[in-house]
């Protein structure tokens, strides 16, 4: 039985009907509905169902062979619409469908029947069972058959779990995800059985994601492993689990551990490998999966042979992953293998069984009833084992979220005191028990618990009891059981026995002796039942906080913030004990209180100010300091305390209450005078945010008038806020906005002079308008108006097309309700599965897509499912016309309109002004010039610092060497002095974050700032420094980049901003949707993964926002309100949705969780300030790569700018700024290969304004840096022997794939599509040294290494006396101890070679700590180490050792342009004495390259890209558009510039990139033909069928005109009927006439000939018999006509005669009457075929447009070759060999002279 996507489908439909009916109804389900129910599949395999159906039109989306389906589908649409209460619900039925399109794949019953039949007939009784992923219950239906079990089933899908529902009403069904099963139902289940979920898709499970088990945290990340082990919780001691699941389970090398964890404590009693085709008939797919049985035994002692194979994965022979247990086939239930794919294209045994579902059932019975025989302990299943019960010892993990309380009751027992010495841990939240851990005394209790239960062999009894979520709560310090003591004076007080109370916090006194115990004291009082807690709910309250209520000292659970209740637990504590506790709540509530209102109301509070010091001094006085050990155990037990400890400081040994004693650490109170008008100006821009002219002039002591005139030129009033603003806020941003509102508020107020003197500013300052001939348009630019759009596409199509811009989807939609030849011809593609028309192209036009289109070719006997990519070229290709048809319509419009065009795009991107920022005037008060050893900052210093002081942030791209740290440093002191910012943050390299608190320290003496080491940072410290940095007022804090990760972000930002991803994905998946047969299931599943993935995270957050601040300080709670991030490029791996998934060079969506923890903190900020901005970021590289990093630049720092541009997202920016390029390659197997790349950018200066005016660039030049220059050196190698034999086999190797011509293993599968990748990495190598390739190859005087080793020497020995030094650059070959590398290589040959001592030849991979790494920069400094070797990213940065350096060497060419600028500056930069006085102020920089290698060409493309990148910073790009270039480091490069370059012709890497455009458009130009055949063959049939309507017409109308005068009518009007008939007199009456129709209509035969029976008005009237079968039995009808003189036959009622004698009369007129109907409707189809001939014959007619470009190649080709034969035609015989030997010699000097590379000018001299 084959897969029918149709019944399938029905029965489903059927299934949902019923089960919505019954839930309607409110009844059970009657036998026959419920077998329906079970026929009920999910709709795994029927991807259609996501298909759009809201149209009839909409069935264009589908693919033809599923256009069957599309009523189907839209029926079962209709009953999910018909059953959700609104479209919300409809929506989550709908997403419910999605998920279970990729996981619904049900397991054929007669297989779980097996199983359960195996089981029963082993003699096990069930009596509770677990299904934890039931689908419709098959399992449930097979297992509980014949047993009276109770049922628990999950199911996740809200439409599966509705018919599971209804299909077994006497289990407990819950709709919802396993993860939500409560946890008191661990140990209770007998057997476990489902076919389970698989994938990475997380789970959020706290117990399990936050656990301490390094394996349940892994499980929590991939659902099918959490099922396992989740499952097994479940189990009681000798219980079953029996899933169904992927063999990645068995198969992965990551799941080892998970495997493991199994077989420690469960018993392996089968497991099989089921074949490939078991779900084929069941739910159309082939999947591979296993079938495990374990059985739970906690006590087992280790492993057995096969439980450890069962833990092993490894690979079989054909090198595919395997599970060590199906080494031999035995294991596996099949009749057939072969080697193949799985559905991810990875390769793949394939297992198939012949004898299908039926076969597996039979042979999975014999395997599982020999396995059960031998693997299954019946003895452990009843619980006959052990005659004692097992105790197990508990492990230290925790569990979270639910944490258990023991109370423990005391026996009488003789108590030992234990003495624990406490270490300076992190500060633990202890029980109100853990006290009684050193106490030698009787203990206070909590109020009477209900009975223990007693536990053999333990001397103290314990209840256990579930409360919180606080892991760790109450767990006792103690490793040993604790006895505790119980005096003889117990009292009873209701029967009940109450213990003895005693001094919960007594101390050893000073001799050294403990306190007496205390006497034991009559219970004042009965304690109180918990109740209801009855003072209001504080917002610091939470679970087991230490609360005093109603008198009693007790602690809160249940605590609900959310409607302020909580259960209050007394606690009964002697007088003193009781008197310490409310003395310490009372100092802890004033805290919480004051430095909540402060941080609300930004006011000072004064009187609560006094109070806590009032109830703290009392406090102390009493009890001592609160960091007593006394007091943090007390302090331990309140979960609201963690901070409380924080409240002191020890300053030099002395204990110093925190700031907030004496004034707020949330705000600034700062009071300023001045007598400096620009310095009361930034003070009044502080404090109101806005020039306040009576602020200033009160602490300036000057005059309005006075001010304005010394600031004249500083601000200007703005007559729309009636107020002053400073000129770098007035003449900035979007000055044509600012200008045409001031405009209209002078026409109403012509006399306002200060209003016009403003306006005047900004006209000025007004960018220069950008006309539209300079203008570059892409189809699809959110800004243009969608009206424009519609209108080009009605002209491109001749029909009436309406667009529609969703901005939440970032998406199109185009509706066009009538079609013709331009939509279905001229602009669609056909391909094997369907025809893309004009209007699906104009779609993926918009959104600058390309579809996916798939064919099916037959791979040995099997039919597979392939890109079509000449298909895809063909559909790039119209798309492209369409896109270029957009821009030529628009040149083709009248001017009015492109004026309007214009204007908008002036008004929308060209009209921001940076500000001409000078930050002269500042003094910088308190800045220690003399210590820095600096007169003055530089010029460019001072604009930058007044630059982040006016617009809260900037972006400082500075040139290494330019002063970064200082900027840092002075913008966050002046910030903090001028209440810009009340607590700074820098954030920096580990490797130089020290340099820059010692840079602040020594700028600012007497700054405040805190600076943790890395032995201050460890977890146990690390809350002391949050919570230092929350209660303390700070100048700055400067953490690492490590360190400022591990501070908590704000859950609610978190939030926020996963919720708007989340957002994104789902429009996504909605656009997805709408693509209908495009989307590829990898492409949805993808897409799902990452919203379940994100959904899990969200669900973490809110959980942690419901429960928060038992943990820590977060960073909103810091009040950290700038961040100043110093090589701010180490972030920009930032998470960011877009459709472009095939593009290169995009980086990592998913984003880093470092990049996300700095937005989450940017977005605290800019929510607190209310704007853009809020952070400084501060680097040389802030663009590395490509210009698609600045949109990640503006989406930290510009969200709000972005949005007022309509850029909500990256495929919106990149409508606007990118081009996207598709390159057409032809792979090895003579296949076209696409690469798309985002390579052209547009409107580039509006790009570059938009950045600028944030951000201050600045070269070394620009700030006059006293720095040497670069001497830029290409240094050519010519190849060694074995390098040019090596190159040979490298060409090769890219032509056929074969991997042994490198030595290597055969390519696998993955391989194979990164060979490109493989070989350009092999490339590298082979240049840098044959020895990286294979340790076979030997060393040679003519390599890398000998080279660089000459040349180190000839500089060490020029500069020997003043101990010049010198950096070596390689990212490959790097230095491992105790292997070859080529770093060590060289230092053998510095040494042995040329003399140089070892130990001035260090590598910066020596240093492993910050210690020894200072020590080797002191060393260069000094000029102890002559030669240090590092890689870019060790010795690239944060390295401050240039002050003897005299050259840089590169091995290698890094990727990035941003990588070489880094190397170079560690020599050229400020501070290089040698190179300023000994070398002509240069240092030499050598690029090594090795001749016919990669080397040259990777220089020159990451000088263009520099090139590009620095125009685009300066804001100085002579041009609009720029070319990014084609090499990148994810797929290497294209195949034939490889060979190209390898072969070391120049000419022939021309030859190639002209091969490969030649290629291209023969490729374009074949698909333009076969069009154009189309359109032919489709004209012909046009003209035929023209002609035959035109004679159809023509011959209509003759009829029509013959009718009109023969026509005779009744004296009334009406038109007579006088119809003659063969056989009746003429003037026969009608019902003469319908008798005699009658009878011909019965008896006549006329053998399938039309025959005559008589005339109406000269028409002649025929008859004619057809004859048809049914059921072996011949059917004859009669049919009537009507003919005339054009021929044509004319019928009524399909020629079927009424039996009515008159109606039958009037049959031959009726169908006479119909023929004007007929004449306008051939009119009409003639007119539509008359408006497609000239479309057709247009395309039959047209040339192919880029003719001449392929012939001028093919010339150009012609050249290049003719160039190329002539330069390797054999060397004459009569060359002397004299010459040839002088050649030779020539080749070796070109080691000693500088060669030019192409395109890169560079200086000419001699090493």
């Amino acid at each position: 039985m084959g897969f029918s996507k149709k019944q399938h489908l029905q029965e489903n439909i059927d299934a949902l009907r019923i089960a919505f009916k019954l839930e309607k109804e409110n009844r059970q389900a009657t036998v026959g509905e419920r077998l329906l129910m079970m026929r009920y599949s999910g709709f795994g395999g029927l991807k259609f169902v996501l298909n759009p159906v809201e149209n009839e039109i909409d069935i264009n989306n589908w693919r033809k062979t599923e256009h069957d389906l599309f009523p189907i589908t839209q029926e079962l649409h209709q009953v999910l619409k018909e059953n959700a209460t609104d479209e919300k619900q409809y929506k989550r039925y709908v997403d419910s469908m999605r998920s279970s399109v990729l996981t619904a794949f049900y397991t054929p019953p007669q297989v779980i029947d097996v199983v359960s039949s195996a089981l029963r007939d082993s003699g096990l009784k069930i009596d509770k069972f677990l299904e934890p992923s039931a689908g419709i219950g098959s399992f449930i239906q097979s297992f509980s058959e014949n047993q009276q079990a109770s049922v628990t089933a999950y199911e996740k899908d809200l439409l599966t779990g509705k018919i599971l529902k209804q299909l077994y009403p006497q289990s407990n069904i819950r709709i919802s995800g396993f993860e939500e099963i409560p946890e008191k139902e661990q140990n209770s289940y007998d057997v476990i059985a489902s076919n389970i979920p698989f994938g990475d898709t997380s789970v959020f499970d706290l117990s399990y994601s936050r656990s301490r088990n390094p394996v349940k945290e892994q499980a929590a990340r991939s659902i099918h492993n959490y099922f396992f082990l989740k499952g097994n919780d479940m189990l009681r001691e000798g219980g079953l689990q029996v899933f169904i699941t992927s063999q990645g389970i068995l198969n992965s090398l990551k799941n080892e551990p998970i495997r493991r964890a199994l077989m420690e404590n469960n018993n392996l009693v089968s497991a099989i490998r089921l074949p490939n085709n078991l779900f084929t008939d069941y739910a159309g797919t082939e999947v591979g999966s296993d079938l495990i049985i374990l059985q739970k035994n906690t006590a087992k002692q280790g492993l057995s042979e096969t439980e450890e194979l069962f833990c092993t994965s490894n690979r079989t022979e054909q090198d595919t992953p395997n599970n060590a247990l199906f080494q031999n086939s035995t294991r596996i239930v099949h009749t057939d293998w072969k080697l193949d794919t799985d559905p991810y294209g990875q390769p793949a045994l394939i297992y198939i069984h012949k004898d299908s579902v039926a076969g597996i059932a039979n042979d999975l019975k014999e395997m599982l009833s020999d396995d059960f025989g031998r693997h299954l302990n019946l003895s452990l299943y009843r619980g006959e084992q052990n005659d004692e019960p097992l105790i197990q010892i508990p492990t230290q993990e925790i569990p979270s979220p639910v944490v258990e309380r023991e109370i423990i009751q005391p026996e009488p027992q003789v108590f030992t005191r234990t003495l624990v010495q406490e270490s300076s841990q992190e500060l633990k939240q202890l029980s109100i028990f853990d006290l009684f851990e050193n106490a030698d005394e009787p203990v206070a209790v909590l109020t009477t618990p209900k009975k223990a239960t007693p536990t053999k062999k333990q001397a103290t009894r314990r209840t256990r009891m579930p409360v919180g979520r606080q892991p760790d709560l109450f767990s006792s310090a103690m490793e040993q059981p604790y006895r505790l003591p119980v005096s003889d004076g117990n009292k009873t007080f209701n029967g009940k026995q109450q213990e003895t109370i005693g001094d919960l916090f007594s101390q050893q006194s000073g001799n050294g002796q403990a306190d007496k115990p205390a006497i034991p004291l009559a219970v004042p009082a009965v304690i109180p039942e918990t109740a209801p807690f009855s003072s209001e709910l504080q917002s610091f309250h939470r679970n087991d906080c230490l609360v005093v209520d109603n008198g009693w000292v007790g602690y809160l659970q249940d605590v609900d913030t959310s409607d302020g209740t909580a259960v209050f637990h007394p606690l009964q504590l002697p007088v003193t004990q009781k008197a310490r506790a409310e003395a310490y709540i009372q100092v802890r509530d004033i805290y919480q209180q004051l430095y909540t209102k402060e941080a609300q109301h930004q006011t000072e509070h004064k009187e609560e100010r006094e109070t806590l010091n009032r109830l703290y001094d009392a406090f102390v006085k009493r009890y001592g300091n609160l960091n007593s050990a006394g007091n943090i155990k007390l302090i331990k037990t309140d979960s609201a305390g963690k901070e409380m400890p924080y409240l002191e400081r020890v300053v030099g040994g002395v204990v110093r209450k925190a700031d907030i004693f004496s004034h707020p650490v949330s705000f600034s109170t700062i009071t300023i005078a001045t007598d400096n008008p620009e310095e009361a100006l930034a003070a009044s821009l502080n404090k109101y945010g806005s020039v306040d002219l009576g602020y200033m002039s009160e602490i300036s002591g000057m005059t309005d008038d006075a001010l304005k005139e010394a600031l004249h030129g500083r601000i200007y009033y703005n007559p729309l806020e009636k107020e002053y603003e400073i000129s770098e806020r007035w003449i900035a941003g979007n000055v044509v906005e600012k200008a045409q509102e001031v405009c209209t508020y002078i026409e109403n107020n012509p006399d306002d002079i200060e209003a016009k003197a403003s306006l005047t500013v900004l006209e000025e300052a007004r960018p220069r308008r950008i006309e539209f001939e300079e203008l570059d348009f892409n189809l699809g630019e959110r800004w243009i108006p969608t009206g424009i759009y519609a209108r080009f596409a009605s002209h491109l199509f001749d029909a009436d097309v309406l667009i529609h811009y969703s901005e939440s989807s970032d998406d199109f939609s185009v509706k066009c309700h009538q079609g013709n030849m331009h939509i279905w011809e001229k602009y669609a593609v056909k391909a094997e599965s369907r025809t893309f028309d004009g209007i699906a192209l104009l779609k993926h036009a918009l959104v600058n897509t390309t579809p996916d289109i798939t064919k099916k070719v037959m791979i040995g006997d099997q039919e597979v499912k392939v890109r079509d990519m000449e298909a895809i070229q063909m559909a790039n290709t119209k798309i492209d016309e369409i896109r270029t048809a957009f821009t030529e319509w628009l040149h083709a419009q009248n001017d009015e309109f492109k004026t309007r065009l214009t204007d908008q795009y002036n008004d929308t991107f060209n009209c921001f002004v940076r500000p001409n920022y000078d930050g002269t005037h500042q003094d910088f008060p308190g800045l220690d010039r003399k210590a820095l050893g600096i007169e003055d900052l530089y010029a460019s210093q001072k604009d930058t610092v007044w630059m982040i002081k006016l617009n809260n942030g900037a972006i400082c791209d500075h040139e290494v060497g330019a002063g970064k740290t200082l900027v840092m440093c002075t913008a966050a002191q002046e910030m903090k002095r001028l209440g810009l910012a009340h607590k700074p943050m820098i954030i920096g390299l580990k490797s130089n974050v020290h340099e820059i608190a010692q840079a602040y320290r020594t700028a600012y003496p007497h700054a405040k700032i805190l600076f943790p080491g890395k032995e201050d940072f460890t977890p146990q410290k690390r809350l002391r420094i949050f919570g230092d940095i929350k209660n303390n007022e700070w100048d700055c804090v400067i953490l690492t980049h490590d360190q400022f990760g591990m501070i908590p972000q704000s859950p609610e930002i978190q939030k926020e901003i996963l919720e708007l991803e989340l957002d994104s994905v789902e429009r996504n998946l909605d656009a997805l949707k709408l693509q209908g047969k495009e989307v590829t299931r990898g492409m949805l599943a993808g897409v799902i993964k990452r919203k379940e993935n994100l959904e899990v995270k969200l669900k973490t957050l809110e959980h942690d926002i419901e429960n928060r601040k038992d943990d820590v300080v977060d960073f909103k709670m810091m009040g950290i309100d700038h961040l100043f991030v110093d090589e701010s490029h180490q972030f920009k791996n930032l998470m960011f949705n877009t459709r472009h998934t095939r593009v290169a060079g995009l980086g990592n969506v998913d984003g880093s969780l470092k990049a996300m923890n700095l937005l989450f903190a940017i977005r605290t900020i800019q929510e607190r300030i209310n704007a853009d901005m809020g952070a400084t970021f501060l680097s040389g590289t802030t663009i590395s790569n490509s210009l698609t990093e600045l949109y990640l630049l503006f989406k930290y720092l510009r969200p709000r700018a972005m949005e007022k541009q309509g850029i909500h997202s990256f495929d919106a920016w990149a409508a606007i700024y990118a081009r996207k390029t598709t390159d057409y390659e032809f792979s090895v197997a003579n296949n076209i290969v696409a690469k798309e790349r985002f390579r052209y950018f547009i409107k580039v200066p509006e790009l570059a304004q938009f950045y600028s005016e944030i951000t201050d660039y600045r070269t070394a030049k620009d700030i006059g840096i006293d720095r040497p220059n670069k001497n830029e050196v290409l240094y050519n190698i010519p190849p060694t022997p074995d390098q040019e034999a090596f190159i040979k086999k490298l060409m090769e190797f890219a032509k056929t794939g074969n991997a042994e011509l490198l030595d290597r293993p055969k390519l696998s599968a993955s391989e194979e599509k990164a060979k490109m990748l493989i070989a350009t990495d092999y490339a590298r190598k082979m240049s840098l040294d044959m020895r990286m390739v294979g340790g076979r190859y030997a060393d040679h005087p003519d390599n890398k290494a000998s080279h660089c080793a000459a040349n180190i020497a000839k500089y060490y020995n020029q500069y020997n006396a003043q101990k010049g030094t010198q950096f070596v650059f390689s990212d490959l070959g790097t230095y491992k101890p105790g292997e070859w590398n080529v770093y060590s290589e060289i230092k053998r040959k510095l040494v042995e070679d040329h003399g140089i001592p070892a130990h001035e030849v260090r590598f910066i991979q020596e240093a492993k700590n910050d210690k020894q790494r200072k020590e080797l920069i002191k060393g260069m400094n000094e000029g102890k180490i002559r030669v240090l070797f590092g890689s870019t990213s060790m010795l690239g940065t944060g390295v401050n050792a240039q002050k003897r350096a005299v050259a840089v060497h590169h091995l290698d060419t890094p990727w990035r342009p941003s990588d070489l600028a880094q190397r170079d500056g560690r020599a050229v930069r400020k501070g290089n004495e040698i190179a300023k006085f000994f070398a002509n102020n240069k240092v030499d920089v050598i690029i090594y390259a090795v001749e016919k290698s990669l080397d040259s060409y990777k220089f020159n493309l990451l000088y263009n890209k520099q090139l590009f990148i620095d125009q685009l910073k300066t804001n100085n790009l002579g041009k609009r558009t720029i070319d990014e270039g084609s090499m990148d480091e994810k797929s290497g490069m294209n195949f034939s510039e490889y060979v190209a370059i390898l072969s070391g012709n120049t000419d022939l890497l021309d030859k190639a990139k002209i091969e490969k455009q030649i290629a291209g458009l023969e490729s374009e130009k074949q698909a333009f033909n076969r069009s154009k055949f189309s359109a032919k063959y489709k004209l012909q049939d046009c003209k035929e069928i023209l002609e035959s309507a035109q004679s159809r017409l023509n011959r209509m109308s003759l009829d029509w005109d013959n009718l009109k005068q023969r026509i005779q009518k009744h004296s009334g009007g009406t038109i007579a009927n006088p119809v003659q008939l063969d056989g009746l007199l003429p003037n026969a009456d009608v019902k003469q006439i319908g008798a005699k129709l009658n009878q011909l209509a019965d008896k006549s035969r006329t053998g399938g000939q039309y025959e005559e029976i008589g005339s109406l008005y000269g028409f002649t009237l025929l008859v004619k018999t057809e004859v048809s079968e049914k059921e072996g039995v011949d059917i004859r009808v009669n049919r009537f006509f009507i003919q005339g003189e054009g021929n044509i036959k004319y019928t009524f009622n399909n020629g079927i005669m009424a039996k009515d004698p008159e109606t039958a009369s009037m049959n031959f007129l009726r169908a006479l009457e119909k023929l004007p109907a007929y004449i306008k409707k051939e009119q009409e189809n003639i007119a539509e075929f008359q408006k497609d001939m000239p479309v057709l014959q247009e395309l039959v007619n047209g040339t192919w447009s880029k003719e001449s470009r392929l012939s001028e190649l093919k010339t150009e080709l012609a050249a290049v070759e003719r160039k190329i034969q002539l330069s390797i035609e054999p060397v004459k015989q009569s060359e002397e060999p004299a010459k040839q030997a002088e050649k030779k010699q020539e080749n070796q000097k070109v080691s000693e002279s500088i060669i030019r590379t192409k395109g890169v000018h560079l200086p000419r001299g001699v090493l």
